[in-house]
């Protein structure tokens, strides 16, 4: 980890080009706004004028409080707080609301003090409603880029979209693309209320052949962005599944359970034990600070070549890895790094077909799940196991599309920022794919996601081990007892029929007896 001191010493275009500037940041509270602030904040900015709403009875001065006390991927904040809130300006607002929401004397701060605009906000949910899709993702982005127009001083508006946003296709280019729809006409049906129940009802036919309303929606807020760029900076960088942090600031920091995360999760707490997924098929994960440190090299790269049709793929394809040989490298930990809070032992099994992968999730997790349940139950427990794997099949039905299919991301525009950064930025923004030891990056991800996302301290560990060579015994008595029984049916109904003669074998081992003894 690089520290504080170390990054400040060092001078680059890229690093002088946040110094002393003022970021406009949305989506500041979550997973790749948590990593923007830590990194901001380290280049030294004036100001990060952070938009935050009020959300579950806590104001966003308390959610900002508890968001930097709590989290580990603020390096610094325990020793110097101060060095946060001193850089760190709230903004009271919504992006899903009409003009965020945000009150008049703020806008006009932002109006006034604004250089840059970092857009990362959005609603990643994959099975949200297109209502609610429509009015966060492509209409915020349209308030986002309203208040853009009227920063006096803005030198880059940067959108965080995603390499799926145009995932109906097989090679995806650094460009803007037709969208499927006017994205001003749906924000307007989205808008009406009366027509809110039709318009839901319709959306499997609106979003088709999208997988999902957040790809759809992210497809048109791109629309949206292209449609400014004649009247401001703009760039667009496409980032595909993101996951744990591969070293900066920290190694395998996530906050969430979303994608490739969920699935290694899943299997290492013995909870997933079947999965549709296509393992030679590329895996397009990208850890989530290559995708930080790319963000901002692409910022300041369009802000100096404002001409250029500023689009740019963040993804893995310099360095690609197939899903079998990520489970290959994470199945190497399994003994090691158990999770303490598990339902059994890491048991992935995996198939192409979605036929056996539905037939065998009854044997795998339906049935284990009323057993599971069934003990809880003897317990004066409440059951909750079959509830839990409602929504694990949930989540395999979403990432179906995703672990199922391939793409080719075009990275040629992304390899020209790489190349214009100085040698020591590839230090301090490490951004490059090329650069990516997947071992390594995997064995960290495997133990973050232990400590960050299950909150399993190492002072478990020990516990942990001594549990799960019990559940290991105890798996394959099981399985041993298993196999047993069915070789025994088997036997048995194969001796109904007529296959096999026990009689006989016992008078030919007679007659065998008897030649020996003449002999």
């Amino acid at each position: 980890m690089v520290s504080l001191e170390e990054f400040r010493a060092y001078r680059s275009p890229l690093k002088d080009f946040y110094d002393g500037k003022y970021v406009l940041l949305t989506g500041g509270s979550g997973f790749l706004g948590k990593l923007l602030i830590e990194k901001l904040i380290k280049c030294n900015v004036a100001e990060i004028l952070l938009i935050l709403r009020r959300k579950k009875g806590l104001s966003p001065a308390d959610r900002l409080e508890q968001l930097l006390g709590s989290e580990a991927v603020f390096v610094n904040y325990a020793e110097d707080p101060q060095l946060y809130l001193s850089k760190i300006r709230l903004i009271e607002g919504d992006i899903s609301e009409v003009g965020v929401g945000i009150a008049n004397d703020e806008l006009r701060y932002i109006y006034e003090q604004t250089n840059i605009i970092i857009h990362a906000a959005a609603d990643v949910r994959f099975d949200e409603s297109l209502r609610e899709s429509v009015q966060t993702n492509v209409r915020g982005t349209q308030e986002m880029l309203m208040i853009a127009e009227q920063c006096q001083k803005l030198e880059i508006f940067t959108y965080i979209s995603t390499a799926f946003s145009h995932c109906v296709l097989g090679v995806i280019e650094e460009k803007f693309y037709e969208p499927p729809f006017d994205p001003t006409v749906l924000i307007k049906v989205s808008e009406k209320e009366d027509d809110s129940d039709n318009f839901e009802l319709l959306s499997k036919k609106i979003i088709k052949p999208w997988p999902n309303t957040y790809a759809f929606t992210k497809s048109l807020s791109e629309e949206i962005v292209r449609r400014y760029k004649t009247r401001l900076p703009v760039a667009i960088i496409r980032p595909s599944i993101i996951t744990t942090t591969l070293a900066d600031p920290i190694p395998g920091w996530t906050d969430n359970l979303y994608g490739f995360n969920g699935v290694v999760c899943g299997a290492a707490t013995g909870v997933l034990r079947i999965f549709h997924i296509h393992m030679d098929y590329k895996a397009s994960v990208v850890p989530a600070d290559t995708v930080i440190n790319a963000t901002l090299a692409v910022t300041w790269y369009s802000a100096n070549h404002r001409g250029e049709d500023n689009v740019f793929n963040c993804t893995t394809d310099d360095n690609p890895v197939t899903w079998h040989e990520t489970q290959l490298q994470l199945e190497q930990w399994k003994d090691r790094v158990p999770f303490d809070k598990s339902l059994w032992i890491t048991t992935y099994n995996t198939t192409r077909f979605k036929l056996v992968a539905d037939i065998l999730s009854i044997f795998y997790h339906v049935l284990p799940a009323l057993f599971f349940d069934a003990l809880l139950k003897l317990r004066g427990q409440k059951p909750q196991v079959l509830k839990l794997y409602r929504k694990v099949h949930r989540f395999s039905a979403v990432l179906r599309f995703f672990t199922n299919n391939e793409w080719c991301f075009r990275t040629g525009r992304m390899r020209r920022v790489l190349d214009a950064m100085a040698s020591e930025d590839h230090k301090f923004f490490p951004c490059d794919a090329k650069a990516i030891e997947w071992n390594d990056f995997l064995d960290h991800q495997i133990k973050g996601l232990r400590q960050y996302l299950m909150r399993d301290p190492w002072s478990t560990l020990e516990k942990s081990l001594r549990r799960h060579r019990l559940r290991t015994f105890v798996h394959r008595c099981f399985i041993g007892v298993l196999y047993a029984g069915m070789l025994y049916v088997a036997v048995t109904l194969l001796h109904g029929y007529g296959f096999i003669d026990f009689e006989g074998l016992q008078e030919n081992s007679a007659e065998e007896c008897l030649v020996e003894g003449v002999v």
